[in-house]
């Protein structure tokens, strides 16, 4: 279901450019400026950039008009039990902004998925038509990341997470924390598999990981 309005505001953010095959130095600047902000000394912060940084990374994929439609939809996917609640109700409030910005011109939509089965995710991606999931701290406990990589790129389903080495296991893009700031890492392979292709200006700002041989 679409979450709810959140009253904090993030002016400079409240439309998200479209990717573009030339981009301006002053929307790098822009993304460097969301990754960069003050330390988290507070989660629930850390957690608010990072949402913003995953919309960022949305706009700078050249086939995100082929692969959302009308709508930037991105489904936040989160484990059964105690943990799964509170990832869900971590990223909730997270994206609580996100009805307000738009990505390359489209309305974002964030819905909530409990993971039950393999086969039942793949329903949920077919009737959220998404763009886009979060996959959650503990999910990988519950699917392993190869099927689930399996039902992201057979949906086109730009995968994000948190934890670098799921990215590197299969999983397209990570914000994860870095020596001074967050961090983008891209599995180029992963991303194009999803049918993303990121514009140049994006990989110019993230770094780039693979499977080990």
């Amino acid at each position: 279901m679409p979450l709810r309005s959140c009253s904090r505001r993030h002016p400079s953010l409240s439309s998200i450019a479209p990717a573009r095959r030339v981009v301006s130095r002053w929307t790098l600047v822009a993304l460097l400026i969301v990754l960069g902000l003050a330390s988290p000394a507070r989660a629930d912060a850390a957690d608010d950039r990072r949402a913003l940084v995953m919309l960022r990374v949305l706009a700078y994929d050249n086939h995100l008009g082929a692969r959302a439609g009308d709508e930037v939809r991105i489904v936040i996917v989160f484990p059964s039990g105690d943990g799964g609640a509170a990832e869900r109700a971590r990223w909730t409030s997270a994206f609580a902004n996100a009805r307000k910005l738009k990505v390359a011109g489209r309305p974002v939509v964030v819905s909530t998925h409990k993971f039950e089965t393999a086969s039942v995710l793949d329903r949920a991606l077919t009737d959220a038509h998404a763009a886009a999931v979060l996959v959650c701290e503990g999910l990988a406990r519950t699917i392993a990341l190869d099927d689930l990589a399996a039902l992201t790129r057979a949906h086109k389903v730009l995968s994000f997470s948190t934890r670098e080495p799921e990215v590197v296991k299969g999983l397209a893009v990570g914000i994860v924390p870095g020596t001074s700031r967050d961090e983008i890492v891209v599995n180029l392979r992963a991303a194009a598999a999803e049918g993303a292709k990121f514009d140049a200006g994006l990989l110019q700002l993230a770094r780039t990981v693979e499977a080990p041989p």
